[in-house]
């Protein structure tokens, strides 16, 4: 017995060594696919405006879990707030966070802005939690995230920065009205389904509602756009290049290609995950450019024209092009490999930076949206199933997250939320036509509107005279909803 009680005291000496040690360790290199990532669910591009209406930073109480009253426990969620055009009563107007840190330029020069100060109204953009400055709880363990981060938690946590701002005297007579994009245009649509009474209407913009595992129709819409807005021949050439590259690596000469694509040392060309890392990377650079382009600024057809003026060879301009968008040319080679990433995970459960391991564990845990290569009308090659998403959840979450998990939590987020069989009112849905996220959208079935040409969540800004005239349309409707949402509330 004695010895028993010995080595539990040494044990608990121990661990919390353990961690202190696993907390110290030195942060490991952010790999060019974690890089992508991000580049993929960042916030709205900022708009660069001299002069900008000023919000600021407030702290509201949250429950830590909404759904436990034996849970006591509470953390600091971070708002941004604009009362300066408020009056007594007047509507409140949120642009909820998504899978990003929120900035007070978000409800700035926006659509939501000027319609905020057409109604006399406050604008709010809250912070998801686990994102930015909004952290409930740490270490970030498998255990925590799935206690505490999901979507019907922060729809919750929206509710209660309302209920919060209603027990002010001068709010408890306002209405509210929701928008949201991308991510949070999904919880836009979310929360007035499940708050019809304290929602009077929302408007979710680019909002993918259908959890979906293996998503390979994104990168076909993608493909679409380089070669709708950049021509042929830059489609044809990403082609070119990336069957260049999938041929090396199939015919045994992954040396070759690891060479001429100044891949690290580390990266190991008869590893399959490694070399599905490498070729998703590539995709997600093009998709990160497709995923905002604007067609007046000619984003896509400048690029191309970047792509083509490295070389006239396919295979080089598409190696100098990656790995400029990746070091700017500083030489240091592309670090892309399997290991790297799931470490890098692995570290940021101790040691939180940032947004990513929060935001990959809901893919892995609600929604999926694994963007592949699986379809064949697409210019990115065949060598990134999604199976590499879905081995990068159970390596970092455990093997409850392995395929058949990952699946099965996709399919109770359909029965939760209903996928397309939306049976709610008051949402105004706005899809871009050349952005892949529609593909798991509401469409013209449903009601949405879409914009021809348009990317992701390009309907935000103010009205302008770069503006389509559908885009224009757009906005106005969203204007005049808004009208009819609050006189009929």
């Amino acid at each position: 017995m004695k010895s028993f009680l010995g080595a539990l005291a040494i044990l608990a000496v121990l661990a919390p060594l353990t961690a202190a040690a696993r907390l110290g360790e030195p942060k490991p290199k952010v790999n060019a696919f974690i890089k992508t990532l991000r580049d993929l669910h960042r916030g709205r591009p900022e708009e660069h405006i001299m002069t900008r209406a000023k919000a600021h930073e407030r702290w509201i109480t949250q429950k830590l879990d909404n759904f436990d009253d034996d849970n006591n426990a509470t953390w600091s969620d971070r708002i941004y707030i604009n009362e300066k055009h408020f009056v007594d009563g007047s509507p409140i107007f949120i642009y909820l966070g998504g899978e990003w840190e929120i900035q007070s330029w978000d409800i700035s020069n926006t659509l939501l802005a000027d319609i905020t100060k057409k109604h006399n109204g406050t604008i709010i953009t809250t912070e998801h939690r686990f994102f930015g400055k909004s952290i409930p709880i740490t270490p970030l363990s498998t255990e925590n995230l799935e206690k505490y981060q999901n979507v019907n938690q922060a729809l919750a946590d929206v509710i209660n920065v309302i209920q919060t701002l209603k027990e002010e005297g001068k709010y408890k007579d306002s209405k509210v009205v929701i928008s949201g994009c991308s991510y949070s245009g999904a919880m836009a649509a979310w929360i007035r389904k499940l708050y019809p009474d304290i929602i009077v209407g929302s408007w979710a913009s680019s909002a993918p509602i259908v959890a979906k595992v293996d998503f390979k129709d994104y990168f076909k819409v993608v493909g679409e756009s380089y070669q709708t807005l950049g021509g042929q021949y830059c489609y044809d050439l990403i082609d070119n290049a990336t069957s260049y590259y999938e041929d090396l690596f199939a015919n045994g000469k992954g040396d070759q290609a690891k060479k001429e694509l100044n891949l690290c040392d580390d990266f190991d060309p008869k590893n399959k995950r490694d070399r599905w890392q490498i070729f998703s990377t590539i995709a997600n650079i093009f998709a990160g450019i497709a995923q905002y382009q604007i067609p007046a600024n000619y984003d896509i057809p400048k690029q191309c024209s970047v792509l083509r003026s490295f070389s006239d060879d396919d295979a080089e301009a598409l190696s100098k092009f990656i790995n400029w968008k990746v070091h700017e040319h500083t030489g240091e080679c592309i670090s892309a490999t399997f290991d790297g990433t799931t470490g890098y995970y692995e570290w940021a459960k101790d040691n939180y930076e940032d947004s990513d391991l929060p935001w990959f564990f809901q893919t892995c845990s609600e929604f999926g949206w694994f963007q592949s290569s699986g379809s064949s009308h697409q210019p990115f090659g065949s060598s990134f199933p999604s199976k590499l998403y879905e081995d990068t959840c159970e390596a970092v979450f455990g093997s409850k997250y392995n395929t058949t998990g990952i699946r099965a939590n996709a399919k109770a987020t359909n029965a939760e939320f209903g996928g397309l069989d939306i049976d709610y009112t008051n949402v105004y849905f706005v899809q871009g036509g050349l952005d892949g996220w529609k593909k798991v959208g509401a469409g013209v079935e449903e009601g949405a509107t879409i914009i021809p040409s348009a990317a992701h969540c390009s309907d935000l800004g103010s009205i302008s005279a770069s503006d389509s005239p559908e885009l224009v349309a757009s906005k106005q409707k969203v204007i005049a909803l808004v009208d009819k949402w609050l006189a009929e509330a």
